[in-house]
């Protein structure tokens, strides 16, 4: 056979396996679904007689009201102090505890002589009146309670006693010694809070004058008196801002004179005559007096030409032109001193300047730290006043609900509905313990399940057991009627699909031999290993009964018992052992002497005769992989009886031989673990074993398992299908 023999390996996804976990979890609910009814009906009998054997508790509850009577007499919600508020949340939780405090309780007793009825003739003999009040008081504490459930002004005062009439004497009681104590408590309270008002505002009106006294004397010590600080802020912006446009024009100003001063300087150098300095200059005289140099010079020229250079007037004239192109010349420095005149004092002017916008700069600096100490000052005489105002208001509202508290009612408590005696005790709630112990029985009894299901790794399903191989189910077996087989031994059970061919388990046999053929469809099996986890799984039955089924349809069929350790097959098929398998292997037997026919046509054996010392060595000579070539040759089917896997190795053995085509797995429903199928399945595809299938044996087939067959009509009495 080729190695690349083709193996089926279902691969289950994340979702998958969870989704199988749920089901066997589902499935063990409705296996111990008894355990869970066994508990629950111990626990609701346990509740029951628990109930009846507890004392009868009755609850009595008196109700009082308590009005916001500050509010509704001055039409507005105005706290008189945050803590004694009357109408506010904290002034309500505050009556809840003060109703249910020691000293009040105490009072309840002591007024109302409670001790005589709380405490008995034995329990006040020799003891002092104080002693029994003190005794007393503890007790009722330990009964009385008080509500405020719909927190609208309206509280319950709630007590439980055996004796019902007994409850309702001391609900009343302790309403009757609350209103006496809230009359007296208001006016005192009312008294208290105009007292700290008065405190308080007092020091509030110190603190103002402080306030106003400091900022006035801040403004007197800066100079703000006359004008104030956002204006002297003002001011100074207002001078920052001029000063600096004007010292940005004069800046401007300087450097456009420098510019022209570097020009009319390199113009001096050259002949006055022909510089540009005159047109630089811009002077109307210098113009004229140019105008005149040219004409006298005119003049000159001619009288050179006419009289010559010795006379009279020709001297005259020539130092009249002089004393022009001198006058030209001094002109020309005027001009140029002039304007280094001006570049200087417009450079003075930017200094002075630059220096008023440093001094009023240096100013608002200055005027930063007192704008904040100024701020902050105000702000303080600021929070002084609202808070004078606030205490003021208070104050007034105080002094006028004094006034009207001496002329009206000054209870705000009421007594609203006496405690009436009642007839159905409260405790022991039968109902309420039956429903509390059902569900934590329920409860209990699903984490009983649950932890059940979780210790139990055996397999259960047809889906459990892909899962742990890895490898489909081909089919199952049916669990056989333990009461039928009973008197016929283990050979009945062996034989039981040829005895009963009709049966719902021979129906079972055919599917899975239809299935087997067609799991490997693009070449024939010829040779399969069948073996389990562990011993008495089933093994050597499902491999009988595979065998007939295979040679009901037709086929020579070889069963071969290659357990050499504990053989059962002959056992099961009647047939002698002496004989067999390792005979053949040795080679002192011939293959007909060896090979046993059974009363099933077509199905052969073959024992694994004498038990030799080293059965796996022994598989894995080329002497038995020669003798399964030769029984190939004889036989259509050959099945192999294969030692459990994880008690020896010889199934490992025999998986990775040349000669057989693929291994089937057989699991015990409810026996095999599932740690030991998939490691079995493990050691086989370590090897490069094929594993053509799971077969579920002793498992119903019903939803548990996946198959159904009475939906095809198979029953007990139908007759087998012509497979």
């Amino acid at each position: 056979m080729p190695d690349d023999k083709p193996q089926t390996q279902t691969k289950t996804d994340d979702s998958e396996v969870f989704n199988l976990e749920i089901g066997r979890y589902l499935d063990g609910l409705r296996r111990y679904a008894w355990v869970v009814i066994a508990v629950m009906a111990i626990a609701i009998t346990g509740a029951v007689v628990y109930t009846n054997r507890q004392p009868k508790i009755y609850e009595a509850y008196a109700s009082v009201q308590i009005e916001p009577r500050l509010p509704d007499l001055l039409g507005q919600r105005q706290d008189v102090l945050s803590r004694t508020t009357v109408g506010g949340a904290d002034y309500y939780a505050q009556q809840k505890q003060v109703l249910g405090s020691y000293r009040l309780v105490r009072q309840t007793v002591d007024q109302h002589r409670l001790y005589n009825k709380l405490l008995s003739d034995q329990e006040r003999k020799d003891l002092r009146v104080e002693d029994m009040i003190e005794s007393a008081t503890g007790r009722m504490r330990s009964m009385l309670s008080v509500r405020y459930p719909d927190e609208n002004r309206i509280m319950y005062v709630v007590v439980r006693n055996r004796d019902p009439k007994l409850a309702s004497e001391i609900a009343n009681a302790h309403v009757s010694t609350y209103v006496d104590y809230a009359k007296g408590l208001l006016t005192s309270d009312t008294k208290n809070a105009s007292g700290a008002l008065s405190t308080e505002f007092d020091d509030a009106e110190t603190k103002l004058r402080e306030a106003e006294s400091a900022l006035y004397q801040f403004q007197k010590d800066n100079d703000l008196l006359a004008v104030s600080l956002e204006e002297r802020q003002t001011m100074v912006s207002t001078s920052i801002t001029s000063y600096t446009n004007k010292m940005n024009e004069t800046r401007a100003r300087r450097l456009e004179l420098s510019a022209r001063l570097d020009r009319m300087r390199k113009a001096s150098m050259e002949d006055v005559l022909a510089s540009p300095i005159l047109v630089i200059g811009d002077n109307v005289s210098f113009d004229a007096l140019r105008a005149q140099y040219y004409t006298e010079r005119n003049k000159f020229i001619e009288l050179e030409r006419v009289f010559g250079p010795k006379t009279a007037e020709y001297r005259m004239q020539k130092a009249k032109i002089d004393d022009l192109y001198s006058a030209l010349q001094t002109e020309a420095r005027r001009m140029l001193t002039g304007l280094e005149e001006q570049v200087k004092a417009v450079s003075a002017t930017e200094s002075a300047l630059k220096a008023e916008v440093d001094r009023a700069t240096r100013e608002a600096l200055d005027l930063g730290p007192k704008i904040v100490a100024y701020n902050e000052l105000l702000r303080r005489k600021k929070s002084v006043e609202d808070r004078y105002g606030i205490l003021r208001t208070r104050l007034s509202t105080s002094e006028l609900n004094d006034r009207m508290n001496r002329n009206f009612d000054s209870s705000n408590v009421r007594p609203l509905d006496p405690a009436l005696i009642p007839s159905v005790p409260v405790s022991p709630n039968l109902r309420f313990n039956v429903a509390a112990a059902a569900v934590l029985s329920m409860l209990l009894g699903l984490g009983l399940v649950m932890l059940l299901v979780f210790m139990d790794r055996t397999i259960k399903t047809t889906a459990d057991a892909q899962t742990a191989t890895g490898a489909p189910v081909l089919g199952i077996i049916p669990m056989l009627d333990e009461r039928e087989l009973a008197n016929n031994g283990e050979s009945a059970r062996d034989l039981y699909v040829h005895q009963q061919p009709t049966s719902r388990v021979a129906e079972c046999c055919r599917s899975l031999r239809t299935n087997i053929m067609f799991s490997a469809a693009d070449h024939q099996i010829k040779t399969i290993v069948v073996s389990s986890a562990n011993p008495r799984e089933g093994k050597t039955t499902s491999v009988i009964y595979l065998g007939t089924t295979m040679a009901q349809s037709g086929q020579r069929v070889l069963l071969i018992d290659t357990d050499m350790r504990r053989p059962r097959l002959h056992v099961s098929m009647g047939v002698p052992r002496q004989t067999g398998l390792s005979n053949l292997i040795v080679g002192d037997k011939d293959y007909d002497d060896v090979i046993r026919t059974t009363d099933i046509p077509n199905l052969f054996v073959l024992p694994c005769g004498p038990l030799p010392p080293n059965p796996a060595e022994l598989l894995m000579t080329k002497r038995f992989e020669a003798v399964l070539e030769e029984l190939a040759k004889r036989f259509d089917r050959i099945i192999l009886d294969s030692p459990p896997l994880q008690v020896v190795t010889d199934a490992v053995v025999l998986s990775k031989l040349t000669g057989t085509d693929g291994v089937i797995l057989v699991v015990h429903a409810d026996k095999t673990e599932r740690d030991d199928i998939k490691r079995s399945a493990k050691q086989i595809r370590d090897v490069g074993g094929n594993i053509f299938g799971v077969i579920v044996n002793a498992i119903e087939p019903d939803s548990r398992s996946g198959y159904y067959y009475s939906y095809y009509g198979y029953t007990e009495k139908s007759e087998p299908s012509k497979s």
